[in-house]
């Protein structure tokens, strides 16, 4: 039997500025969980382990965590565990000239055996474990590739011999039907039916598919084991973290096992408001109030229809200093699902009209179309105080 750990995207030493003064914080959440996979491994001791893609989240980590995962990957190569990798599209360099990706340092120290491309054949790896003969092909993400072809179509692999053949690649697998903005699509017809199970990384949630193939006669196993924690609220936040633990025998795939990792939580709230909210604020905050924990990373999402002179009402200041004292983090999406009823500036005819003719002209247009009489009030009101102001600073 033959033990594997297939994992991928764990996206080390993120740019977290966002977080502001978070951000060291937020980086620590991904290094916990990569170490919580090494040690699993470590009890586990799979005979191999297998990232394919993107361990860090650019070509140029900080020298700290640089550090801790050769320190991290010498644990595990130490106890006899192989480490085998292929880049993904934040780990390799856009340019051939003055860039290396870190895996090729980690590469050249022997504790991971980047598998890197060769000419116009699909690398590999050969390893024999207990009788069984693997061989593990691996293609990084190509960078360079503007035109959204597939790589694959260009390239070929080797002549099969051995009994269990894994693919590592990092893109989009069209069979997924999913896909990033700008990525090429890897053909489901490019991955030859002699493949047993594609290692593959790059889509952040957790998915498998496993094909027929009709002229062998046997079936590929396609997984993407996703992230090792929460990127970004485009993700499924309802699907959990984790990677896979596989176990193959001489033919084929027996046993397949997503473990989980814990993950700090987000979660997005759609607040729905409308042209009748006199306090938006407080309706925000009346209804986050109950969310509050100190770990959670909340996105508020605002939706409806609302007069274009309600929007100052909408203090985001206020809310986000709110927010940070319930959350780990708020973020408010204002605009994105809201519609608006124009409440417009109507000009004089005047070309050099003068600035308390139009603002004489918004408030009677606000007071007119305003139907709540208390509201209504206060707008007459509104425009009395403001009105003095304008002649106490000399504006006519």
């Amino acid at each position: 039997m033959v033990h594997v750990i297939h994992t991928a995207d764990f996206h080390l030493d993120p740019p977290m500025t966002k977080y502001l003064n978070k951000d060291k914080v937020r980086r620590k959440d991904f290094l916990k969980n990569f170490n919580a996979l090494v040690d699993f491994a470590l009890k586990e001791r799979p005979d191999i382990v297998l990232i394919s893609g993107d361990l860090f989240d650019s070509i140029n980590p900080r020298n700290p965590v640089r550090k801790h995962v050769i320190e991290k990957l010498k644990e595990l190569f130490l106890k006899q565990i192989k480490i085998l990798a292929i880049g993904g599209n934040h780990d390799m360099p856009r340019s051939t000239e003055n860039a290396l990706s870190p895996l090729s340092i980690l590469n050249t120290i022997e504790y991971l055996d980047f598998i890197q491309p060769v000419g116009q054949v699909i690398n590999s790896r050969k390893i024999n474990i207990d009788n069984v003969n693997l061989e593990i092909f691996g293609e990084s993400y190509d960078v360079l590739n503007t035109g959204n072809r597939d790589p694959l179509d260009d390239l070929r692999f080797p002549d099969f011999n051995a009994d269990i053949n894994i693919f590592m690649v990092h893109g989009n697998i069209g069979l997924f039907k999913y896909r990033y903005p700008g990525d090429y699509i890897i053909k489901e017809i490019n991955i030859p039916e002699q493949i047993d199970y594609v290692a593959a990384g790059h889509l952040h949630d957790h998915l498998e598919k496993t094909r027929y193939n009709p002229n062998l006669g046997n079936s590929t196993d396609l997984i993407y084991p996703g992230s090792i924690e929460f990127l970004s609220f485009r993700e499924d936040l309802e699907k959990p973290k984790g990677f896979m633990f596989l176990e193959f025998a001489k033919d084929g795939l027996i046993s397949k096992d997503f473990i989980k990792l814990k993950t700090r939580p987000l979660k997005a709230k759609n607040i729905s408001i409308n042209l009748n909210d006199e306090n938006i604020n407080q309706k925000v905050l009346d209804e986050i109030k109950p969310l509050e924990n100190p770990e959670l990373i909340l996105k508020i999402i605002l939706e409806g229809k609302i007069r274009t002179d309600q929007i100052p009402s909408i203090k985001t200041a206020k809310l986000l200093e709110f927010g940070d004292d319930l959350f780990f983090k708020l973020f408010l999406d204002n605009y994105n699902k809201l519609s608006f009823e124009s409440s417009e500036l109507i000009l004089p005819d005047k070309e050099n009209a003068k600035p308390k003719d139009v603002f004489i002209r918004f408030s009677n247009n606000l007071i007119q179309k305003e139907k709540n009489q208390k509201v209504k009030e206060r707008l007459k009101k509104a425009k009395e105080i403001s009105l003095r102001k304008l002649e106490k600073y000399g504006v006519d």
